[in-house]
Order: structure tokens, then sequence, then C-alpha cells
């Protein structure tokens, strides 16, 4: 190590010098190392960032018939549109000569199409009726119970006959229904570890919060008490669930809870 001395000045001046230039270097290491923690700091910030969008975008990928309501019958999807518009894109667009119409007996109901599901036993298709009368406003309008009927895709007609007129997402019917008699108002949501799902009560074996209408309160309002019930029922699902979900499940009108 070199050491320069300046001959004109003095021992203590040269060393005075050179105490001023390691306090200078002793400033910048510490904001350097000052620096470096910062850095630290922001590196493991953005990782969490990171890691958080990365959990809720696989939470909250979806398959195709999530735009709909939806739940399975032994292996078989259920899906039921949301409006008029997606009543009629299911008709025309997923409903096949195989599958089954539900729909209640009321005005504004979702069309309820169960694939493959002439190849299930009657008491599948209750489950299914269950589910397209809750799923109508029967449950806005606080009913117990509702009439549900079923045909075959080739009864649906999507043109009205001439002279008559068909409002979006009607349909004319043609045949004899298959009637399930005062279905009960009633479906059960339940998280299975990474997804929410809702379902008519005796398809959920285990923990499960059950519902029913209540017309004294908003959609919103039964979602937030909804949500509650789940995180404490599943713990696990405080940082996966939020009430947009459960909105999104749940029928339109107010709901309460009846048994957790």
């Amino acid at each position: 190590m070199k050491v320069e001395l300046d001959p004109k000045k003095s021992v203590e001046a040269n060393a005075a010098v050179y105490y001023e230039k390691a306090k200078k270097y002793r400033k910048k290491i510490e904001g350097v190392k000052k620096a470096i923690e910062e850095t630290k700091r922001l590196l493991e910030k953005a990782e969490l960032e990171h890691v958080k969008k990365t959990k809720l975008k696989k939470r909250r990928e979806k398959e195709w018939f999530e735009k709909f309501h939806w739940m399975f019958i032994d292996g078989h999807l259920v899906i039921g549109g949301r409006d008029a518009k997606s009543n009629e894109l299911l008709v025309k667009k997923h409903m096949e000569k195989n599958d089954l119409f539900f729909h209640a007996d009321v005005h504004g109901a979702s069309v309820v199409i169960v694939k493959n599901g002439q190849e299930l036993d009657d008491s599948d298709l209750e489950k299914a009726a269950v589910f397209a009368g809750c799923f109508s406003n029967a449950w806005k309008a606080g009913r117990g119970t509702v009439d549900v009927y079923c045909v075959k895709p080739e009864q649906v007609k999507t043109a009205a006959k001439a002279g008559e007129y068909l409002a979006k997402g009607s349909f004319v019917i043609e045949g004899q229904r298959k009637w399930f008699k005062n279905v009960e108002l009633k479906l059960c949501l339940s998280f299975d570890g990474s997804k929410l799902f809702i379902a008519p009560c005796e398809m959920i074996k285990g923990k499960k919060v059950m519902i029913a209408p209540d017309v004294k309160k908003t959609k919103g309002e039964s979602a937030r008490e909804i949500l509650k019930a789940i995180h404490k029922l599943f713990p696990e699902s405080t940082e996966a669930v939020d009430v947009n979900w459960v909105i999104e499940l749940i029928p339109n009108g107010g709901s309460r809870i009846i048994r957790r």
C-alpha cells in the first residue's frame, strides 16, 4: 500500500488529510450499505407482490362454463344462464341432442342445460331441478318452493310461430314435459381447497354453508354474511375467497344462512 505525503506539510497535517479522506470513505460505505439494504427490501417486496399476483391469477383462472351458473352431477356438467342473452346462448350454442333442458315454471328463470342428461336417473334429475328452481325469480321473490320441468332439446323451439312474438332469451316448448313439483329452494356452498362452489345440499358431503331465500336482504348484504361464514368454516379460504366470488355464485336476490 502506497501512502503519499506532502513534504511541505507537517506529519500532523498529512495525518489530518488522510483522516478526512477516511471519514468520506466511511460515509460512502455506509451509503452503499443502506442502498444495498433498500435494494434488498424492494426486491423482497416485488417478489412478494409477484407471488401474490401469481396466486391470485391462478385462483381466478376460469373454465369456459364459469361464465354461467354451473355445477356437476356425477360427472355431468350442468350450466345455467345468467340473463336472457346467456339463456339464448346456451340453447343455440351449447345444447346438444343428448342433453336435457330445465326451466322453473315462473317468469324470469335461468335456462339450465344438463350435458348428456338423458343418461341420468330420476334422483339426479331432481338435483338439476333444484338447481334450476333456485336460479329463478322464485328465489328473488322469497318463495320456499317452485315447480320445474325438463324436456329434450328437440322440444325447444327458438322461433315464434307466424304472427307471434318471442322475446330474446325466450323459447317455445312443444310436447310433454317431465315435472318436478314443489322443488325446495335451498343451496349449499363449500370450498375444496382451491375452488368455491355451490350445489344442492344433498350433493355436498362434509362442511358447507346452507342458504335459502330472504327478501329482507340484498344480494350484497347476503354475500358478505356468507363470506364470513365460509372463512370461519374454511380458514384456508381466507386469502382465496372474496365477496365478489360469492356474489358470482349465489342466486339473485337476498339469501339467509339457515345452517353452517
